[in-house]
């Protein structure tokens, strides 16, 4: 029997435990490979734990882009005039903090973590089973354990009270385990394989699980565990985390762009790596920002052939905390006039309108939707994402890579643990403004001493589009604040975590739905 048949049965059994569903596993790359010869040499391995690091492709810049800087401060997906992007209703209600059960978003990001822990779990059973040595095996495995506790670091982040199933041979459908369990769990089994992976920041080392990767989930678990309701304050075991990290060969690239350029795969800051090509052709896991981002006429500005889909954009409040001065305000926000180079005048909208893409975003009067203030938006309004540089050649997909962690998060990590713990305030403030003194191209803007709100306000500077927003809004307390078409939803702190979907209880009804939700 082939592996691409073995493949095949493995993970029709582990998606069963969570929805139906299928994933390409690139199950070609084994379908010359007969089992009495798999798995004896570390190529062939690493050729099983491709699949496993696939995954990190759903992160960015898909649908927990959305889940994450939509339902905070950070970006907001309008309707925009015509109707475009208004799709049931569901950009809304991320917004406004009115999802339910069946929002199409939260259930597809679910979708997504579960099959990838189901994918690790296929995976790791695999590489069990191989004739590999020992030694070559056990790194292998600590590989996939990172991956799997990433994507159980997510669900729990997410969703709180999840199914912690990492068995593959056990197909019964589970319940939901406690929050608490799951951080327990990771913790442990984060600290068992920690020191079994590899711990060079090199070429060979990008894009893999390693012990950088596995310190700074540590220490990003850490630090969310008194928000979460898990664990009184770990902010020592945060800065202890972040200082092995920082021990390790990662470098705070001077070129700040050096971190999302096309062939970014090149920055000494980035932990681990979502790895994207041009030539991706996977429907759900290709990099196309440019697609959700940008106006159907930017292109011509930008000198590209592809025609965008002119969604997701920036809050006003959010760019305007940026100053003119630091380059991160527009390397990260694209602004202002769209040029048509071969007239050099500023481009007309199929509305007739300038494409002036202005920071304010403005209700249409007499659109509004729902019942609610929510309404349509002129096509140009709101700045779009322009952190990942966009390559003229680009066609459906994008090369730049996504940087899941790196080096600059460490930084304002291991500074905002020491200011909640009262000390070294002096390291604090030396790596806030390593951070700023890159971002502004100068020390003019540096601190004497920072506070927590200023190690929050640099958090936004620095991480915008970053899938950030919303784990740093409830830990520094404003995910239920009123903003733009928000009201203040304080006093429902159940919103902290989201419903589980109703598709997943469709398919499993041993699980529970979370505190604060309808029940199924």
């Amino acid at each position: 029997m082939k592996i691409k048949t073995i493949f095949s049965i493995l993970l029709g059994t582990a998606t069963a435990c969570f929805m139906p569903s299928c994933m390409d596993l690139d199950e070609d790359v084994y379908d010359k490979i007969q089992v009495d010869d798999f798995g004896k040499t570390n190529a062939e391995i690493n050729s099983i734990i491709g699949p496993a690091y696939k995954t990190l492709r759903e992160v960015f810049p898909s649908n927990f882009l959305y889940l994450s800087e939509c339902t905070g401060d950070m970006a907001i997906t309008p309707t925009r005039s015509g109707g475009d992007w208004y799709d049931g209703g569901q950009y809304r209600e991320l917004h406004m903090h009115a999802w339910t059960s069946n929002t199409s978003v939260i259930n597809d990001c679910w979708k997504a973590a579960t099959e990838s822990v189901s994918s690790c779990n296929l995976i790791y059973e695999t590489v069990a089973n191989s004739v590999l040595n020992d030694e070559d095996k056990e790194k292998a495995l600590a590989e996939i354990r990172g991956v799997r506790a990433f994507w159980l670091y997510m669900l729990m982040d997410y969703w709180g009270n999840i199914p912690l199933t990492i068995d593959f041979q056990d197909t019964s459908l589970p319940t939901n385990t406690s929050r608490q369990e799951v951080y327990d769990f990771l913790v442990a089994e984060l600290n068992e394989i920690k020191d079994l992976l590899r711990s060079d920041v090199s070429t060979t080392s990008y894009g893999k699980f390693t012990k950088g990767a596995a310190y700074t989930l540590l220490a990003k678990i850490y630090l969310n565990a008194e928000a979460w309701g898990v664990d009184s304050p770990r902010w020592q075991e945060v800065v202890d985390a972040c200082d092995v990290v920082m021990s390790l060969g990662y470098v705070l690239e001077p070129d700040w762009k050096t971190n999302f350029q096309v062939y970014n795969e090149t920055s000494m800051e980035a932990i681990l790596a979502a790895c994207f090509s041009a030539n991706d052709t996977d429907d759900d896991t290709r990099n196309q920002l440019h697609y959700r981002t940008l106006h159907y006429k930017d292109n011509i500005a930008l000198g590209a052939s592809f025609e965008a889909w002119n969604g997701i954009c920036a809050q006003a409040d959010y760019v305007k905390l940026f100053d003119e001065e630091d380059q991160r305000l527009h390397g990260s926000f694209l602004l202002g006039e769209m040029i048509d180079p071969a007239t050099g005048e500023i481009i007309i909208t199929a509305h007739d309108r300038p494409l002036i893409h202005y920071v304010d975003i403005t209700i249409i009067p007499g659109t509004e939707k729902d019942g609610t203030t929510w309404g349509e938006v002129e096509q140009e309004d709101g700045g779009r994402a322009y952190k990942w540089p966009y390559d003229k050649s680009t066609l459906d997909a994008m090369e730049n890579d996504f940087h899941i962690f790196r080096l600059a998060d460490v930084y304002l990590m291991k500074a905002e643990a020491l200011v909640r713990l009262g000390a070294n305030n002096s390291e604090a403030t030396r790596l806030v403004n390593a951070i700023r003194e890159r971002g502004y191209g100068n020390s003019d803007h540096n601190y004497a001493s920072v506070t927590l709100e200023e190690v929050a306000l640099e958090r936004k500077l620095e991480l915008a589009w970053e899938c950030h927003a919303r784990q740093d809004n409830i830990r520094f307390g404003t995910f239920q604040d009123a903003r733009f078409l928000k009201l203040s939803t304080h006093g429902q702190d159940y919103k902290n975590i989201f419903p589980i979907p109703q598709e997943a209880w469709q398919t499993n009804q041993n699980l529970v739905q979370n505190p604060g939700y309808a029940a199924f």
